[in-house]
């Protein structure tokens, strides 16, 4: 993956020997999707605009976790803020990314909760192919922080008598691939796949439908 921002980088490059001007791709859209990898399922509620003509893109999202991650469900909130400009006829933004996690965990014998956050930096291009669809092509450094905290009942007493705890942390190279069929002006459908690391929950599949305006 250490070759990713060199090979996106290139595909910009050659994108741009096509005329030089505004791509006209829209960034205000409300979408709701769900996503899936090896350890959480979500789904959320998902929203972008861009700030007037400044070419910044403010962007958030809300979702609902559930059981799939080691039996612990929650919520997740993310947050983003990126600058945008053409390049040939597509645009690149570069931005920033945050995101939070809070998880807890209880049956007979077990109560556990967990927060974590990531914090990135991306780079994307995203261009129409045709008058329907879109894609997109983005690259991420992420770094992914947590820490979990743990009480159970291991002699069958009916006591929490056992406490455990954990902290972790580590970086992530984060290749993203979309693509978008622009069902109407308005509504859409976008597939979205991740490559990830195991250790974060392995490659990410997410599916969205959403509203232009």
């Amino acid at each position: 993956m250490k070759h990713t921002p060199i090979l996106l980088l290139t595909l910009v490059a050659a994108s741009a020997s096509a005329a030089v001007g505004g791509s006209g791709l829209n960034y205000d859209r409300l979408g709701i999707g769900y996503s899936t990898d090896d350890s959480r399922n979500t789904v959320a509620l998902a929203g972008s605009a861009q700030l007037g003509d400044s070419g910044f893109i403010a962007s958030g999202s809300y979702g609902d976790v559930s059981a799939d991650f080691k039996g612990f469900s929650g919520t997740e909130v993310t947050y983003g803020l990126a600058y945008k400009f053409s390049v040939g006829s597509g645009d690149l933004s570069i931005g920033y990314s945050y995101a939070q996690g809070q998880y807890s965990y209880i049956d007979e014998t077990t109560v556990a909760a967990a927060a974590g956050e990531e914090k990135g930096f991306g780079i994307e291009y995203r261009q129409a192919i045709s008058s329907n669809i879109e894609f997109s092509l983005g690259f991420q450094r992420i770094k992914t922080s947590g820490i979990g905290i743990g009480f159970a009942d291991t002699d069958g007493d009916g006591d929490l008598d056992t406490v455990a705890g954990g902290v972790d942390s580590l970086n992530n190279n984060v290749i993203n691939v979309g693509v978008r069929y622009n069902v109407s002006q308005n509504f859409d459908i976008s597939l979205n796949y991740a490559f990830k690391k195991d250790e974060v929950g392995g490659n990410k599949f997410g599916l969205s439908v959403g509203y232009s305006f």
